[in-house]
């Protein structure tokens, strides 16, 4: 299912993209690359799983880091 991705980055900075997200196996895959140029990529406080109902998902596998 068409989902976003979200990861919060030291200083409170959203990053929100797209993803496709399997509510069976809890794989996050396809995620929208974007441009992060200014933040500190050692900083990243929490990533999670936005539904389009709304329901926040923070126990997921992403597909990209395995």
């Amino acid at each position: 299912m068409k989902a976003q991705f979200v990861s919060e980055w030291d200083g409170g900075t959203q990053i929100i993209t797209s993803c496709e997200y399997d509510e069976k196996t809890k794989i996050v895959s396809d995620i929208e690359c974007t441009d992060v140029d200014g933040l500190d990529l050692e900083m990243l406080d929490d990533e999670y799983v936005l539904l389009n109902d709304g329901t926040k998902i923070t126990d997921f596998i992403n597909e990209d880091e395995s």
